[in-house]
């Protein structure tokens, strides 16, 4: 981090140079997100690999990290609670977006279509 001048502490071993230069300040909080992330991945393997439930999309995986920064932000300070609970529900609503975005488009249905089908019978 020195070399390439970015601010953060040297000495957390969490940091992230990406995150660092865009969201300075809040080491403590990536920490706790890291480790959300990590758990949802480790519990999304673990379902994968011993019940064969295989994940759908990649977003289950945030929305479940969201699920863990919620539950875990009563395990931190008054003022970090308040900013982890934000996060994880910022993260929630872009997470949604994009999912929306990159989902499958929905079927479009009407009524005029469901009657065509039914004369093919």
């Amino acid at each position: 981090m020195k070399k390439r001048q970015l601010q953060g502490n040297p000495k957390c071993s969490f940091c992230l140079c990406m995150v660092i230069r865009f969201l300075p300040g809040f080491c403590d909080v990536y920490t706790v997100g890291l480790a959300a992330i990590c758990w949802a991945i480790c519990l999304a393997r673990n379902r994968a690999t011993f019940e064969k439930k295989w994940i759908n999309t990649p977003f289950e995986i945030v929305f479940t990290a969201c699920t863990f920064l919620k539950y875990w932000a009563g395990l931190q300070n008054p003022v970090m609670m308040e900013v982890v609970k934000k996060g994880a529900e910022m993260l929630k609503e872009n997470a949604s977006h994009m999912l929306l975005l990159c989902g499958p488009p929905l079927p479009e249905s009407t009524e005029q279509a469901d009657e065509e089908g039914w004369e093919k019978w």
